[in-house]
């Protein structure tokens, strides 16, 4: 009786890996890079909810920290603040800022007047008036800059004066709010008899709606490309 020999069995080759062509890896960068663009986006948009939630005050503004505004002369005053919307249709400064404030907590016994005006108004109220302007509202101390021009006393008590957008006078803390036009302002903090030195803590804020809003967009436009380019990256790589 023969016994029959095993039969051998067939040789299995693993099919070769083709090599990458260039569209795939140029499909496969693009989604990456898409991919850290949409990872930047969430973090920013986190970044900015976060702020939105925790700088606001009680009264829902977003605060500067007071800082010290004091002169030997007759007056304090901000440089010109410039703003321009560049439209017609849309009041641009009121929807980024939204309503601005101010608040001064005066440091001398004669009490505080906090105003807003323009520029133009406030520079013919005060020429050769002795004051200080803030030329740097954060020098390398984190304090004011202040520079200090000398001169006479106003022709008037500030509060006798009429051109003023917004103003407060007290001998405690003071607050104005104002909403924001086209055209260049200036703050203002003087004694409430226009008497002098001159010393308070100031603070300046605005709502800032677009801060909540901006975050919330980029949150949202960040999860659709986060989504996109994973699926554009995983059918980039996967092996067919």
């Amino acid at each position: 009786m023969s016994v029959s020999s095993p039969q051998s069995l067939p040789e299995v080759h693993a099919a070769p890996r083709r090599p990458w062509r260039t569209g795939r890896v140029l499909a496969t960068v693009t989604a990456a890079l898409f991919l850290l663009l949409g990872v930047g986006m969430l973090v920013g948009g986190g970044a900015l909810r976060l702020a939105d939630a925790t700088l606001r005050d009680d009264d829902g503004y977003v605060m500067s920290s007071a800082h010290a505004w004091q002169s030997p002369g007759y007056a304090v005053r901000s440089e010109s603040a410039e703003i321009r919307s560049d439209s017609t249709t849309l009041d641009l400064p009121h929807r980024l800022l939204g309503t601005m404030t101010a608040t001064a907590d005066p440091a001398t016994p004669n009490g505080v007047f906090l105003g807003v005006a323009r520029t133009a108004d406030v520079d013919r109220y005060l020429t050769d008036v002795a004051q200080s302007t803030v030329v740097d509202p954060f020098d390398e101390n984190g304090e004011p800059s202040l520079s200090f021009v000398d001169g006479g006393s106003p022709a008037v008590a500030p509060t006798a004066a009429g051109f003023w957008v917004a103003s407060a006078r007290g001998r405690g803390p003071q607050q104005v709010t104002w909403e924001p036009e086209d055209g260049d302002w200036t703050l203002v903090v003087m004694n409430g008899e226009g008497t002098t030195p001159v010393a308070a803590d100031v603070a300046i804020g605005a709502e800032v709606p677009v801060l909540g809003t901006l975050g919330t967009w980029l949150l949202v436009a960040g999860l659709i490309v986060v989504g996109l380019s994973g699926i554009g990256l995983w059918l980039a790589v996967r092996r067919r």
